[in-house]
């Protein structure tokens, strides 16, 4: 249970929320157990009024009655609004918190994570502890509470009716949610082990259905989804057996323990210690008490899967940040040169990926990189923005970047990696994601460097064209140059460009060379890339050789 206190550990702000509901659920409960209990002696009190012609002013347990029925009705919807707000509330913060996370782990610190895994732990498993509180704490707080509570009101009457209610309340509210906890942890833990398999493997095989279908191997992963189906079904089916039999049990409990307090008050009657209409009274307060008792063993049943779930985000949330910010940030500097001194790195310790590698980028110098594929291109630019460590010396300005914060330091560069994402927005929003504050007219500047102003002017829609998910509505030429407007429009002092034209027709690439070379004027530009024409950006090249 430690995972999931932890969880709610993260929301202490909704606390408050949690504890309301907690409020309105016992309150819920005690008007419904007290309406039925007014209602039973009311029913017995005027029968036996009846029968021994005795007056009986039947009018305040008549508006007693009703006033019950509305408190009951009001405040189980207040009950519900209240938990459902708590909930949520506490899924805004656990995604929010897993988010901020998430950030400085990519994209070094996620490459062992598949893409459907991550944003199913982002998505579904924050989900999945919903429960932790509407479906598992606040049944269990509820229910111990409002057990504690009738047991002593019926022992204000009967002691020996109480007894019974207590064993029977206990067979409910606590053997049989432990046995059903017991029973359920193996398939809960891998009901959810399952779910994020299923999702995995669903968005890669949506991810890479073009590939799949050119290899011929849609069916395989058609089948293996289905197996993955077949076993998270059967594992949920198996939960479903389990509470179906403590659902069966907690019947099977309340009836017992409603004829066990029929018995014991029945002594006490016979005994003169107290009147029938109290006893029609205690047995349908004890009916309704087992209400309190009736979620317990559906909450300890979910507690496997919640605790699965709440271990996969801890995973996720803990993982060591790959290049961790320095404790006490230095001032960003006022120069824009660059300096890779003796510079190592390696994503594996047998597998380096640079290995002794300098190179001087003096501010305001454009520089081409050049080089075979795995070279180690891309990973220069990956350690100048921060995302890898480094064994050696890169400065910008004179100033270790180690000892820079990694948001301050990307403030001052402007980027296009090496497969640049688009979201799933306007054209407009996806350039104004370079700068929140550009205006029409730098929109418009950053489209022309691009040789993209044309073709926007001839969509319907303009700006305002959706580019789809990854960009998927718009080419691949089209998708990077709109990356390379973006990274224009943010205006940095510095200008990392990852294979800029990649995808271009050869006079679309000279005119974007051409326009990039007049903006760039000034700026400090490393250029990565294996096309030609793209020297003519800059005015030196360094060629790195192969590992």
């Amino acid at each position: 249970m430690r995972e999931l206190v932890r969880m709610l550990a993260v929301s202490r702000r909704q606390w408050p929320w949690m504890a309301a509901g907690i409020i309105l659920g016992v309150f819920v409960i005690a008007a419904n157990t007290a309406l039925m209990a007014l209602s039973g002696w009311f029913i017995a009190s005027m029968a036996v009024a009846g029968a021994t012609a005795v007056p009986f002013n039947y009018f305040f347990p008549s508006a007693a009655i009703r006033a019950l029925a509305i408190l009951r009705t009001v405040g189980r919807y207040a009950e519900r609004l209240v938990t459902h707000e708590a909930a949520f509330r506490i899924l805004a913060d656990l995604r929010v918190r897993l988010f901020r996370r998430l950030e400085p782990l990519a994209p070094a610190g996620l490459e062992r994570y598949a893409g459907g895994d991550v944003a199913g732990r982002l998505r579904a498993d924050v989900d999945a502890l919903e429960s932790v509180y509407l479906r598992i704490v606040a049944p269990l707080v509820t229910g111990t509470a409002a057990i504690v509570l009738a047991v002593l009101v019926v022992a204000r009457w009967s002691v020996p009716a109480a007894l019974a209610l207590f064993v029977f309340l206990m067979a409910a509210g606590v053997a049989l949610p432990l046995v059903a906890r017991r029973l359920a942890d193996k398939p809960g833990r891998r009901s959810a082990e399952l779910s994020g398999e299923l999702r995995t493997a669903v968005t890669e095989g949506l991810q890479g259905a073009e590939e799949l279908i050119l290899l011929g191997a849609a069916e395989r992963q058609a089948s293996s989804v289905d197996d993955l189906s077949y076993r998270l079904v059967t594992a949920q089916e198996r939960l479903g057996s389990i509470g179906g039999l403590t659902l069966a049990g907690g019947v099977a409990c309340g009836g017992l323990g409603v004829a066990a307090v029929l018995f014991a008050g029945s002594t006490s009657v016979a005994a003169g210690i107290i009147a029938g209409p109290v006893l029609v009274m205690l047995v349908l307060f004890s009916a309704a008490a087992f209400e309190a008792a009736g979620g317990m063993p559906a909450a300890l049943q979910l507690v496997p899967a919640a605790r699965e779930a709440a271990r996969r985000i801890r995973e996720l949330a803990d993982a060591p940040v790959p290049v961790p910010d320095p404790p006490v940030p230095e001032r960003l500097p006022a120069g824009t040169g660059i300096v890779f001194r003796n510079v190592s790195c390696a994503y594996d310790p047998a597998l380096p990926v640079l290995k002794g590698f300098s190179l001087e980028i003096p501010a305001g110098e454009r520089v081409a990189l050049a080089g075979p594929s795995g070279s180690g291109k891309s990973t220069v630019a990956e350690i100048l923005l921060r995302f890898r460590d480094y064994a050696g010396s890169v400065t910008v300005g004179g100033v270790e970047i180690s000892r820079l914060a990694a948001d301050d330091l990307r403030e001052m560069i402007a980027a296009v990696p090496q497969r640049p994402h688009l979201f799933n927005a306007t054209i407009r929003e996806n350039l104004l994601a370079g700068n929140p504050k550009a205006g029409d007219a730098e929109l418009r500047r950053a489209l022309e460097d691009a040789c993209l102003a044309a073709w926007v002017d001839a969509l319907p829609l303009g700006l305002d064209t959706p580019v789809g998910e990854g960009g998927g509505a718009v080419s691949g030429g089209e998708a990077r140059r709109i990356a390379l407007a973006r990274a224009l429009v943010k205006d940095a002092p510095i200008l990392l460009l990852d294979e800029p034209t990649e995808g271009l027709d050869a006079a679309t690439e000279r005119q974007v060379v051409a326009r990039l070379a007049a903006r760039t004027v000034g700026k400090t530009v490393l250029v990565i890339t294996h096309r030609p024409a793209c020297f003519a950006l800059a005015g030196r090249v360094v060629r790195m050789g192969a590992r």
